[in-house]
């Protein structure tokens, strides 16, 4: 899980640079769709990468940590 983990992360902080927040929480549906099996592998820069983890879902957890961190701040900012 950790380099599942360290690999989103680096993906995310790659091209989450100019994305504003309604952006980064359709990506994060849009990668939460994919991980379950009902959507399309998401168009964020990178992903095919991990193509391979929606069939481990004990990994979907450290694939979503780095969108769900960011929801949570910039939510924080807006309160």
């Amino acid at each position: 899980a950790c380099a599942i983990g360290q690999a989103a992360a680096a993906i995310f902080a790659k091209g989450a640079q100019g994305q504003s927040a309604p952006e980064l929480a359709q990506a994060r549906g849009e990668i939460r769709s994919w991980l379950s099996g009902e959507g399309p592998m998401p168009g964020w820069p990178g992903f095919d990468t991990l193509a391979a983890v929606p069939d481990y879902p004990g990994r979907h957890g450290a694939v979503l940590l780095a969108w769900d961190a960011a929801q949570e701040a910039l939510s924080s900012l807006a309160e």
